[in-house]
């Protein structure tokens, strides 16, 4: 089935691989915080872009699922639900982290490290609750029908 079909069309998602996406966003950006590596954030937010178009381009997921999953370091946790909440998310956060590399490489420091760690901050909200901010946006766009349902 195409991602276009699938954004909509309750499908079976598995939230592990999610996990693993934010675990990686998480630490790559932190790393890139701490060790003052812009290219290192621009390298995630290019993943994270990717991703959101198709989930044959999403890295970090890929890892999970043709390295971690089949050498059974991690299980599938599969749920029946829309992917296009969670494609919404991260594209939300591939811009914001986007615009914060943007900032970086124009001089505008402290913004930049700012918009690249409130990625940080809700990818970890995620992963450490399962409270997905963009998924939220998500939702009160479409209730606002300011997205379609299908």
């Amino acid at each position: 089935m195409s991602d276009v079909r699938q954004n909509h069309t309750p499908v079976q998602f598995d939230r592990t691989a999610l996990r693993v996406n934010q675990a990686f966003i998480v630490g790559f950006v932190l790393a890139a915080f701490l060790l003052n590596l812009p290219w290192l954030a621009g390298f995630t937010a290019l993943v994270m872009a990717l991703g959101t178009v198709t989930s044959e381009a999403a890295l970090f997921q890929r890892i999970y699922r043709d390295g971690l999953r089949p050498a059974g370091l991690l299980r599938p946790d599969l749920h029946i639900e829309p992917a296009a909440p969670h494609r919404f998310a991260q594209g939300m956060g591939a811009t914001v982290l986007g615009i914060g590399v943007v900032a970086l490489y124009s001089g505008f420091t402290v913004f930049g490290w700012g918009l690249a760690l409130l990625v940080v901050a809700l990818a970890a909200l995620n992963l450490s609750v399962g409270f997905c901010a963009g998924c939220f946006v998500y939702y009160q766009l479409q209730r606002l029908k300011i997205t379609s349902d299908g």
